[in-house]
């Protein structure tokens, strides 16, 4: 079986000899590879016509100059043996990961504020008259707001009356009965429209 250089090197020669071996153009890449290359050169007028006998010789020193060529590549890429050394000879590079505590965040504590009731009217408690435009609050014999109901008297506004019974629900409202500058009875603490006549005191 032909080397790969012999196979190239006689298809340049049957490309001179115009001498196609279609076998071998077809199975052969060298071959076709050598047919190809030196019809080219023929056409541009760059090949003389050699002898057969010639054509492995050429084929050789082809050879040898493409391995000489590698082999000085080879050798200029290797690193000489100092650099190496001194390459191996260099510390390792080693990565330090500083862990940086994070800073607590001291929870801070609010004052429990606990609200102040609202005063409330309540048994035994005071109260202030209000709400009657420099009126006075009617003071009833008994709650509601039938007229037949007799009426005690009056308690002027800012007049502060002490709780003595209630909330008694009559006719919707809430009444108290109340002690206020001599007299006793039942008045309102508010209206129907929601206007207070009694506020609490503290």
């Amino acid at each position: 079986m032909p080397s790969n250089n012999e196979m190239y090197a006689l298809g340049a020669s049957d490309a001179e000899h115009d001498d196609l071996n279609t076998f071998y153009y077809q199975h052969y890449y060298y071959y076709r590879k050598g047919y190809d290359t030196a019809r080219r050169q023929l056409r541009g007028g760059l090949l003389v016509s050699r002898p057969r006998w010639m054509l492995p010789l050429f084929s050789f020193v082809g050879g040898a100059i493409t391995l000489l060529l590698l082999l000085l590549i080879i050798s200029w890429l290797r690193p000489t043996a100092p650099l190496a050394e001194s390459l191996s000879s260099l510390p390792t590079p080693v990565s330090t990961v500083l862990s940086v505590p994070s800073p607590t965040a001291e929870p801070t504590l609010l004052p429990t504020v606990t609200p102040t009731p609202l005063p409330s009217l309540r048994i035994g408690g005071f109260a202030e008259v209000i709400n009657l435009d420099g009126g006075a609050l009617r003071v009833r014999a008994k709650p509601g707001l039938d007229p037949s109901i007799r009426v005690l008297g009056r308690v002027p506004q800012g007049s502060q009356v002490q709780i003595l019974e209630g909330p008694r629900e009559v006719d919707a409202l809430a009444w108290w009965r109340i002690r206020a500058e001599g007299v006793e009875g039942w008045v309102l603490e508010r209206d129907a429209e929601g206007v207070v006549f009694l506020q609490p005191q503290s």
